[in-house]
């Protein structure tokens, strides 16, 4: 399954039915403010997937990340310490 990118969200279309991470760009900041999975869709890792594919275009795009979103905030970057360097903490 790919995750596809149009300005503002990162998504996967699995049988009709949609993750989602939304974002906005300000400067050199990336605020991940919004992420949805689709109820039938849950528990299969897509929110993790989008998290993936928008702190890679961050870091190849030179960005911070603002992780306002609780999940990104409170599950992704625990669980993936690795990305701490680019995203701001507070």
């Amino acid at each position: 399954m790919q995750v596809e990118h149009t300005p503002g969200q990162f998504f996967v279309v699995v049988n009709g039915k949609k993750a989602l991470l939304d974002y906005t760009i300000n400067g050199k900041k990336m605020n991940l403010f919004h992420t949805f999975t689709d109820p039938e869709l849950r528990g299969q890792g897509l929110a993790e997937k989008l998290c993936v594919a928008a702190f890679e275009h961050a870091k190849k795009n030179e960005l911070r990340i603002i992780p306002t979103c609780e999940y990104v905030r409170d599950a992704f970057l625990k669980k993936h310490p690795e990305w701490d360097s680019i995203a701001e903490h507070w």
